[in-house]
């Protein structure tokens, strides 16, 4: 009975500290800050009921476990209490864990972290007031000096220790999810594979069959050339590739070194063409892209003319329209460059970690959509530029008359609508011009909204629907327009990409439709594109990547098919080119075909992964450069008289891709070669073979070079 007892007192000191940790959340979140940057996580019932469930399933586990291996009953000594103690530390670690892995809530940090503290002092309170009266220390203060001693003591069993582990796996796993980009994406894609099943009508299926891409992040299709696509980069480089894919590849132009460090949302981000691309000269194309170190970032909007010549050419020929100047945090940048059917450029912009610059249009361009004359028509459609932004400099276009503020002297006349937070993908309806976005919400809704001349979508006082503890300003700049679509953040659904609205025969069911989706849970969706608040959307199906390795941007195509890029890591050409399609007869829908993607094979397998391999498993014979003088090439030639090939030789070079490929797989017997060569198959992966086959080919041209 005393046990039971036990259980059910400790029981309730952990449920009074999920309530005492959630009325305190606030509190306890402006003291995380201190150590972490964490954001703001709203609490909804549910979100407190789901932690609850986890914090009370473990604790109950680890009570009633530590009730029947210690004979003591709870509260009767200073070593009893010390054990409670570190088992509650055990059960808040575990169930935080399994939930931050498991659940599909916003990890609610502020009510776990205060939970925890406040179940501490109540256990050590428990002791203190209600010790049992046999005990040594007979006054509060004297057992509140034991129960201290005793947990000091108890450091001596490793138990004890087990239970601190298990206690700070939370906290570690938190601290590297806010440091390292690479562990959140890792993170992410094992939660939603676990845990996120989608039962749609559609899947995506590879295009880029044949070239390798690091990290595309926006496609386009080139003007009046419908067998190229035009891919960006991530990390600065524009590439044309074939379409269907061919294996072409060909750089256009490369502004890495500009781009410099690639991190959490930097790098380059969205381009378009010239509204008069190939007419008179002016083949130019526009791209923003961030430009990062530690100390500071510029973000900028430039121009670069793809005639000038070769991809120094091109870079020579960069004129920069836009450099904004923002904090070094690397969060909400926008990104996307679309021309409008009105011939003018359409650029968006995030609120870029400047609090202090939102709900305003006539400091500097952020939090919203900006709208420019990149052909500087003059006359009675656009004027030069006559006001600059405080932090940075703006040429080499016009304002539009038309533009809501362009008369306001106190305005910047290129805001088109403001009141966004991080508008990073929008597309025009290429019926009716309406312009949709997805905006991407802070820690609990993300939203769908349909852009308006002059709108204001009321970021940061209102998100989604409901107002925050940010107030409005005075005077609200602007016509105030709400979202057409919100959705609730879940640990999963939390970072939408705006897609497109779909006009095409290809897929009868989705013309007039808005087509959208979400970067973590790699989830699309379709829903009518109509200007009508809407609670209900169709779900279409999901993406093999999530995070931020996940889908970047929707396009449609001229022969109506739906083109996705899906990002991948930064440390392989693993990203890829997919479609959109329906799962009964993928493959034969796809112009793919349905093959897998050219970087799958090449998945973990980097330039310096592959010369490694030749080192390790090559080089003892062949020699680090491939002329067959490694250190065991004289022993083979004694001992079996068969001296390593030279790769550098005629007799090398004079041999097939396949011949290669054979000996290194198979071994030297089955190409015809010396026995000494060994097979690799089985011990190599597939992908592994064929890029050590280029290797060792291009070994003669890289030593000429």
């Amino acid at each position: 009975m005393q046990r039971i007892s036990g259980v059910l007192v400790s029981m309730t000191i952990v449920a009074l500290s999920l309530i005492i940790g959630a009325l305190l959340a606030d509190v306890t979140h402006v003291l995380i800050r201190i150590a972490l940057p964490l954001p703001v996580v709203g609490l909804s019932t549910s979100d407190i009921v789901t932690t609850a469930s986890y914090l009370l399933s473990a604790s109950l586990i680890t009570f009633f476990a530590l009730s029947l291996v210690t004979p003591e009953r709870l509260f009767q000594s200073a070593r009893r209490t010390a054990i409670q103690i570190y088992g509650w530390g055990a059960a808040w670690g575990a169930g935080s864990l399994a939930l931050f892995l498991t659940s599909s809530s916003v990890f609610p940090h502020q009510l776990l972290v205060g939970a925890f503290f406040i179940g501490l002092v109540l256990f050590v309170l428990g002791y203190t007031f209600f010790g049992a009266s046999g005990d040594n220390t007979a006054t509060g203060f004297d057992r509140l000096k034991a129960i201290f001693a005793a947990q000091f003591l108890s450091l001596a069993k490793p138990l004890a220790w087990l239970a601190i582990l298990v206690t700070l796996a939370p906290l570690i796993a938190a601290a590297a999810y806010v440091k390292s980009q690479e562990f959140r994406d890792t993170v992410a894609e094992f939660r939603v594979s676990q845990n996120v099943s989608v039962d749609g009508e559609w899947v995506t299926v590879p295009v880029n069959t044949k070239t390798q891409l690091l990290q595309p992040i926006m496609i386009r299709m080139e003007p009046d050339q419908p067998r190229n696509m035009l891919v960006l980069e991530r990390a600065g480089r524009l590439f044309r590739i074939g379409y269907p894919d061919n294996g072409s590849k060909v750089l256009l132009v490369d502004f890495t070194a500009q781009v410099g460090e690639v991190n959490l949302e930097n790098g380059a981000m969205g381009f378009d063409f010239d509204p008069r691309f190939g007419e008179d000269g002016r083949n130019f194309i526009y791209v923003y892209f961030t430009s990062y170190d530690t100390k500071s970032q510029t973000n900028y909007l430039a121009r670069f003319d793809l005639a000038a010549g070769d991809p120094a050419a091109v870079l020579a020929s960069q004129t920069n329209l836009i450099e904004i100047g923002r904090p070094p945090s690397q969060y909400h940048n926008g990104g996307h460059v679309e021309i409008g059917p009105d011939d003018m450029l359409y650029l968006s912009l995030g609120e870029m970690d400047m609090p202090d610059r939102q709900q305003t249009i006539d400091t500097t361009l952020t939090g919203g959509i900006m709208r420019i004359d990149v052909l500087q028509q003059g006359g009675t459609i656009s004027r030069p530029i006559t006001r600059q932004p405080d932090n940075g400099t703006t040429q080499g276009y016009y304002i539009p008359l038309d533009n809501p503020f362009a008369d306001q002297d106190n305005a910047l006349g290129e805001f088109f609508a403001l009141g966004l937070r991080n508008p990073f993908r929008f597309a025009f309806d290429p019926k009716n011009g309406s312009l949709w976005a997805g905006d991407v919400g802070s820690t609990v809704w993300e939203e769908v909204n349909v852009i308006m001349r002059g709108g204001n979508y009321q970021f940061p006082f209102i998100e989604g629907r409901e107002p925050t503890s940010t107030e409005p300003p005075e005077s609200v700049v602007g016509e105030q327009k709400e979202p057409v679509y919100t959705y609730r953040h879940t640990a999963y659904d939390r970072s939408i990409i705006g897609g497109i609205v779909y006009r095409g025969s290809r897929w009868p069911s989705l013309d007039g439709k808005y087509i959208f989706g979400d970067n973590y849970s790699g989830k699309f969706w379709a829903m009518p594109a109509v200007d009508e608040v809407t609670e209900n959307v169709e779900t279409l199906g999901q993406a093999d990547k999530y995070a931020q390795r996940g889908f970047t941007s929707i396009a449609q195509t001229p022969d109506a098919r739906i083109l996705i890029t899906v990002m991948g890591t930064s440390s392989s050409p693993n990203g890829a080119i997919v479609e959109l399609v329906r799962k009964d007869g993928a493959e034969a829908a796809s112009i793919g075909g349905g093959k897998g993607a050219a970087a799958a094979a090449a998945t973990a397998i980097t330039e310096g992964e592959i010369h490694q391999s030749f080192v390790t498993n090559c080089a003892r014979c062949h020699g680090e450069t491939g002329l067959g003088d490694g250190p065991d090439a004289q022993m083979l030639a004694e001992v079996i008289g068969a001296a390593p090939t030279n790769f550098h030789s005629e007799e090398f070079t004079g041999l097939s891709r396949a011949q290669i490929r054979k000996a290194i797989a198979e071994g030297g017997p089955a190409a015809g070669m010396s026995e000494a060569m060994p097979p690799w198959e089985g011990l190599l992966e597939d992908g592994e073979i064929d890029a050590l086959v280029d290797y060792v080919m291009a070994l003669p041209q890289n030593a000429d070079d």
